[in-house]
């Protein structure tokens, strides 16, 4: 391996990977293409970014971040650039410096898939319900942008309106991951239906499922007395957790601590 490659691991391995964010998992997937190529590029150019970038996102290492900052900033098409280490800087933290760098992709390259990022990161809801609304202008069936319309609609309690998108979403795409977790949510949090819930997040075929997504399975089998199988994920889960829906972690650490003491 050339020594300024020296930084990308081999491999992610897939306890790293049920750590990453649900939104990076389909693009994590291609880390092995990524470093790949980026072996072979002359200077460090937009291979070399992605695949920086998702290692930063799996291993939850800033460090990596801003590596692939400096290596990259000069090397390829600004917007790319912006786009990509903006939504990265949003996922560790740094919202302000990353919507900043996002909508300046935007303004200098208003592609479809920088308008999704921008729609995926922004928390005015009014800016992504706007920003979804354009895209669907072009495709009415842009699962992406129903999903963050939906999540704008959700936040504005308009839950049956978001229901609905979530459903135009399953009807073209049974399988998609997004929609069935958050239909999924529905039905837990919404409807306390918790056996719908359950089908719902077991149909996602993610492998390994996202640790925030086995609490949920977790916590369904719990409330339907399914102790064996609640205390199978809780004893797997258990101090991993980084991130859940509706609880501080402490809060979710002790209800896995409960579940197991049951």
């Amino acid at each position: 391996m050339k020594q300024k490659y020296n930084f990308l691991p081999r491999r992610l391995t897939k306890e790293e990977v049920a750590l990453a964010p649900m939104g990076w998992r389909k693009t994590i997937s291609k880390y092995p293409t990524y470093r790949k190529k980026a072996m072979k590029e002359d200077k460090p150019g937009f291979n070399t970014l992605a695949a920086t970038l998702l290692a930063a996102i799996v291993k939850n290492d800033k460090h990596l971040l801003d590596i692939a900052s400096e290596m990259t900033n000069k090397d390829i098409p600004r917007h790319i650039y912006l786009s990509l280490v903006g939504s990265t800087l949003c996922d560790f933290g740094s919202r302000d410096d990353g919507m900043s760098m996002l909508r300046e992709a935007a303004k200098l390259h208003p592609s479809h898939s920088i308008l999704l990022s921008l729609a995926s990161e922004t928390d005015d809801l009014e800016e992504k319900e706007s920003l979804s609304k354009n895209i669907l202008n072009e495709n009415p069936e842009d699962s992406d942008a129903l999903r963050h319309l939906a999540y704008a609609k959700s936040a504005q309690g308009k839950h049956g309106e978001a229901e609905i998108l979530i459903d135009r979403i399953l009807n073209n795409e049974p399988d998609n991951v997004f929609a069935l977790e958050y239909k999924g949510n529905i039905y837990f949090f919404g409807k306390k239906e918790y056996s719908k819930a359950l089908e719902k997040y077991l149909k996602i075929d993610l492998k390994p499922k996202p640790i925030s997504l086995q609490f949920k399975i977790c916590r369904c089998y719990h409330l339907l007395d399914m102790l064996s199988k609640a205390k199978k994920i809780a004893k797997k889960i258990q101090g991993k957790l980084s991130l859940t829906y509706d609880l501080d972690i402490e809060s979710a650490n002790q209800l896995l601590t409960e579940i197991l003491n049951s």
